[in-house]
């Protein structure tokens, strides 16, 4: 995008020659900030997609928590809070949202894929809504936001992967900085996913499929976190050496080390999952912290 500016400001430079001074000010000017703005509704939507994948796992992860009667008031707050989000951003990218900064979307890949979430949202948002209502649990609506919330997240990925190919420049640079990206992004996402497979093979909810799956989340987890800190050949995996990146990575580390005999566990009580669900909310913030310090490294 920056050499886009430079190019378009040398051409307008020569153009406007005969231009008073003044005036040629205020057209690079408005040049320079459209360009600017452009690229900031470029970030917010590759932004908000990926948000969207880590938002169907904390959804899931809410309804658990609520439906074992642990503060429900602040997760009820927080589930309508991210199916908000989820549904604003859906609406946003097919009629286009200026509080957002979202522009309509026209590219019909894009359009196509985004059809696929809204086909599987329409009855996920409407069994959110329905979820805890009059102090009690609808274990129907319970069940569906169970059963698919992954599909949601895999389809909210495939098309964040979209939006990335189509928006962001194809440099060396980039593709070092997306590849990194990917892996901070799955983070923000694995924060939720574990904590959720944690409880429900808590509450023996198909326990042993969820164990599996467990074990598969905490691995990605850990290896993903330790590549970011120090890089890795095997995932491509460049060591971050940004001072403020690295110091949140650093943070989160101690954290995930705390806990991470408690993920390991085969049994454990409620208080230890209390626990882990505070932890669990630091590492969230601290990994969308992380997400966003990297998109703002790239070049659109």
């Amino acid at each position: 995008m920056i050499r886009k500016v430079l190019l378009t400001l040398f051409f307008v430079l020569i153009a406007k020659t005969t231009l008073h001074a003044k005036d040629l000010h205020f057209e690079l000017s408005q040049i320079v900030n459209q360009a600017f703005e452009q690229e900031e509704a470029k970030n917010k939507v590759i932004n908000l997609a990926a948000l969207n994948k880590m938002l169907s796992q904390r959804m899931a992860k809410d309804v658990i928590l609520i439906a074992q009667g642990i503060e429900v008031d602040n997760y009820h707050k927080d589930l309508m809070d991210s199916a908000k989000k989820f549904d604003d951003f859906i609406k946003g990218m097919l009629k286009g949202d200026a509080d957002l900064k979202v522009p309509k979307q026209i590219d019909k890949e894009i359009l196509s894929e985004l059809n696929e979430v809204q086909v599987v949202w329409k009855d996920f948002y409407v069994a959110v809504k329905k979820f805890y209502k009059d102090k009690k649990v609808n274990k129907e609506a319970y069940t569906f936001i169970i059963s698919q919330n992954e599909k949601l997240m895999r389809l909210s990925h495939k098309l964040t992967q979209t939006i990335q190919s189509k928006t962001i420049l194809n440099t060396h640079d980039n593709q070092v900085v997306v590849h990194t990206l990917k892996f901070a992004d799955r983070q923000r996402m694995l924060t939720q996913k574990m904590f959720k497979e944690k409880f429900l093979v808590y509450s023996k909810e198909d326990a042993e499929r969820n164990n599996v799956r467990l074990r598969g989340s905490i691995i990605l987890f850990k290896n993903g976190l330790e590549g970011l800190l120090k890089g890795e050949n095997k995932r491509g995996l460049t060591k971050v050496t940004s001072q403020p990146i690295q110091k949140k990575l650093q943070e989160m580390h101690k954290l995930y080390k705390e806990v991470e005999d408690v993920y390991k566990k085969p049994n454990v009580d409620l208080k230890e999952l209390k626990y882990l669900a505070q932890i669990d909310k630091k590492l969230m913030n601290l990994s969308v912290e992380v997400v966003t310090m990297i998109e703002n490294t790239l070049v659109y």
